[in-house]
Parts: C-alpha cells; sequence; structure tokens
C-alpha cells in the first residue's frame, strides 16, 4: 500500500493542471464553510477582528486597540484594512446579519447583546444608519479566505522543500487542508482567520530555514507572531535546527524587527490595551472558572491559569527543541525531523490549554497532514487523530466529566508530541581523536 502510494503522489502534474487545482481546493474550503452557514453568531470573536481592521482603515489605532476585546496581535487587522479600504463599498462593513436562531447561551445572556454584535438579516440597526446589515459574504468576513489561502501557500512551499512539489502530493495536501475540519472551524465557529494565517506563514518559515535563508526566516516568523502569538512555538524548533548562533541571529533580528515595526505605534497609541492583547493574560471580574482541561480544573485563579497556558508551552517547547538540537545535531535542519519537531512543539500548545475549542487543533492537524505528506505515506495517521479529536474529543466534553475530559484532551495532546518527537534522529556522536 504504502509504495503504491508513494508512487501515485510523486506523479508529476502540469503546471496549468496544478493551477486549476489550487482554484478548485479554495473552492471547497469556500464551499464548506458555506455549507456550515458562514460565521457562526455564537461566538463573538469575530467583532474584536473586523472593528480594529475598520478602525486601522481609518488611520485610528488607538481605537483599533480598544477594539481588540479578546488577546490577538493587529497583525491580522493590520493586513486586511487595506483590502476594507480599497473594497469599502462591497466588503468594508464589519458586522453583519445572520438568519440563525440566537443560541440558548446568549439568550441566558440577552438576546439584546446577540443583535448588538451579529442580527438577523431582518433586523435594523441605528450603527448602519438604519440599514440592515449585509449578510456575512457581503462584509469583511469575507476575507477570512485569504487566512486559507496563506495556509495553502505555506503548506505548499514547505512541501516542495520535501521534493514532492509539483506532484499528485502537492494537490492533495491543498485538498487535505481544505477538507481539515479546525480550518473552517476557525471560520464557522470562532472567526478566527488569524490562527489560519499565523500557521500559513510558519509553515512558509520552516520551507525557508530548510533552504538556509535565515533573514527571510525571520520576517515570515516576525509576521506569523503578528498574526498570532503561538507562532513563537515552531520558531524555537527552527531556532534549534539552526547550524550556529550567527544563523540565530540572522533570524532573531528581522523577527524581532517586524514585531517591533508593527506593535510599537499600536503600544504608543494605546499602551495598555496593546499590552492586554500581546501578553494574552490580563482577565477581569473572573476569579476561578472550572474548564475540562488539566489547567482547566485546577482550583487556582483565572490569570494564573492565563500565564501557565502561556508561559509553560514556551518553556517547555524550549526544553523540547534543546534536546533536539543535543540529539541530531545539524541532521535537525531536514525536512521530516524539522516538521516532527516543529509539530512537538506546537501540540505542546494544547498541553497547557484553559479551554476545549475546536480552532485550537487547526495548528497540530495541518501539522500532522504536512509531516504524513513529506514522508511519503498515506495521511492515516493524521486523519485518524483529526477526526478523534475534532468529532469523539469535542462531542464528549459536553457530557463527561470535566477531569475525564481533561484526561482525554491530555492525551490528545500527547499523541503528536510523541510522534513528532520520534521523528527526531539520534545521530551518533563523533569519535575523539585518540592522543
Amino acid at each position: 500500500m504504502s509504495g503504491s502510494w508513494r508512487d501515485f503522489v510523486s506523479r508529476p502534474v502540469p503546471t496549468h493542471v496544478r493551477v486549476v487545482s489550487y482554484a478548485g481546493a479554495c473552492a471547497l474550503f469556500v464551499a464548506i464553510v458555506f455549507l456550515r452557514g458562514g460565521p457562526d453568531p455564537a461566538e463573538t470573536d469575530a467583532h474584536a477582528v473586523t472593528l480594529p481592521t475598520t478602525a486601522i482603515s481609518h488611520g485610528d489605532l488607538r481605537a483599533a486597540e480598544q477594539e481588540t476585546l479578546v488577546p490577538n496581535p493587529p497583525g491580522y487587522p493590520l493586513l486586511m484594512a487595506p483590502l476594507v479600504l480599497a473594497f469599502r463599498p462591497w466588503i468594508g462593513s464589519p458586522q453583519w446579519c445572520d438568519d440563525k436562531p440566537i443560541p440558548s447561551i446568549l439568550k441566558q445572556v440577552g438576546a439584546a447583546y446577540f443583535r448588538t454584535i451579529l442580527g438577523p438579516c431582518t433586523a435594523r440597526h441605528g450603527a448602519d444608519h438604519g440599514k440592515p446589515y449585509p449578510i456575512w459574504y457581503r462584509s469583511q468576513a469575507v476575507l477570512a479566505v485569504t487566512g486559507w489561502i496563506v495556509l495553502g501557500a505555506g503548506a505548499v512551499m514547505l512541501l516542495r522543500r520535501t521534493q514532492a512539489g509539483g506532484r499528485v502530493a502537492e494537490i492533495l495536501l491543498l485538498v487535505a487542508l481544505a477538507a481539515l475540519p479546525a480550518a473552517s472551524d476557525a471560520i464557522a465557529q470562532t472567526f478566527h482567520p488569524q490562527d489560519l494565517m499565523s500557521v500559513g506563514f510558519s509553515l512558509a518559515g520552516v520551507s525557508q530555514a530548510l533552504r538556509r535563508r535565515w533573514f527571510v526566516v525571520g520576517v515570515l516568523f516576525g509576521v506569523a507572531f503578528v498574526c498570532k502569538q503561538f507562532a513563537i512555538l515552531p520558531l524555537l524548533a527552527v531556532l534549534a535546527a539552526a547550524p550556529d548562533w550567527r544563523d540565530r541571529g540572522r533570524i532573531l533580528v528581522p523577527a524581532a524587527a517586524v514585531v517591533a515595526a508593527v506593535v510599537v505605534p499600536f503600544y504608543v497609541a494605546a499602551p495598555v490595551d496593546t499590552a492586554r492583547a500581546m501578553t494574552a493574560v490580563y482577565v477581569e471580574g473572573v476569579n476561578i472558572v472550572k474548564t475540562p482541561t488539566i489547567v482547566g480544573v485546577l482550583n487556582i485563579g483565572e490569570q494564573l491559569k492565563l500565564e501557565i497556558a502561556r508561559d509553560a508551552p514556551i518553556i517547555a517547547a524550549g526544553v523540547v527543541a534543546v534536546w533536539a538540537r543535543l540529539r541530531a545535531r545539524d541532521d535537525l535542519l531536514s525536512p521530516v525531523p524539522l516538521i516532527g519537531l516543529a509539530l512537538a512543539c506546537l501540540a505542546i500548545r494544547l498541553v497547557f490549554e484553559v479551554s476545549l475549542l475546536n480552532y485550537y487543533f487547526l495548528a497540530v492537524g495541518a501539522t500532522l497532514v504536512m509531516l504524513d505528506f513529506s514522508r511519503r505515506r498515506p495521511p492515516v495517521l493524521s486523519a485518524i487523530w483529526i477526526v478523534a479529536t475534532r468529532f469523539g474529543l469535542s462531542p464528549v466534553a459536553g457530557h463527561a466529566p470535566r477531569t475525564i475530559t481533561a484526561a482525554l484532551y491530555l492525551v490528545a495532546a500527547l499523541a503528536p508530541i510523541a510522534v513528532g518527537l520520534a521523528q527526531v534522529p539520534k545521530t551518533p556522536q563523533p569519535l575523539r581523536a585518540r592522543r
């Protein structure tokens, strides 16, 4: 089976067929989002992304950070603002309507609050001068498709460094990413296109590391970080794979420059709001809430939980990256070992998460798929994990005790860590010269 699969995915594909396939994979992703009804009004993260985009398009950085009510860096709104500025009459609205019923959880909070964010298409809203909000695909929500495009582009760039580019594998990879449940979850459930972009830029950064283009690596990871902070985890894998400290400096300097160029203007305009968005540990009015993860069930304050969720993965991924460097040394800068290490570093984040949300599986699921394709094996391993977490773990969370769900979630996190670390080869120690 593996030999037949390897022969099949290694078949070359003409350029014009690949171009059509790119468009088809993107159309498949859009169709899936449409079939799921577009962005879900049950979640309110959408306005925390689109309202800052509108503010940036008007040149108001202070308002943009004040509108960022979830811990997101300003990268995605900054990238989307020029498109909103150019196409404002067609896709400029930061809010949109939806004909879905008001979720029961929001009825408990208050239907009026729901309607101020995403209301039914028949309602009229003062914020738009008495006019109904447009449907989601005639608003800024349609720009979320660019997140998947970046994800697909980064994946193709990385696949080509495994000598599988320009072949059937490239087409199948894009189809797999279009069908990846967490990819459409990031749009249809919680509206986190910035996560799609961050993963895409990170994969592109890994691809350039394999080409030893360190300055470009730094720029790409800098952009990935200002889209979403977890990009620092695969960056640690790349830093471990870099041959020496001079090359690591060539990565870190441009990465820091990109982050500073993006964040500093917002910090000057709104220092408190920017710090809260970047650090992602600010909690107001919440003491202890039990959630179905290992950290979530702890009887400690929510801010301390968030500090653990943000800092512990970086420390743990750093330790794992150092271990991988000592184990594989220069052999770490190869496609399969580096992708495996990046997978392990990203999966470590799941170990310390506070909540269980489906889009959290995006980065790990996409990298698992990348690992299968880079090894030219059928994506059975990644499919099992993706299906088990998305359609097994998530439904269980609503019915099983929190401790059981937390234990299952931990197993789901540890499995890709083990798979990733298994790709790191042990390089024999060089024999010391006899005196």
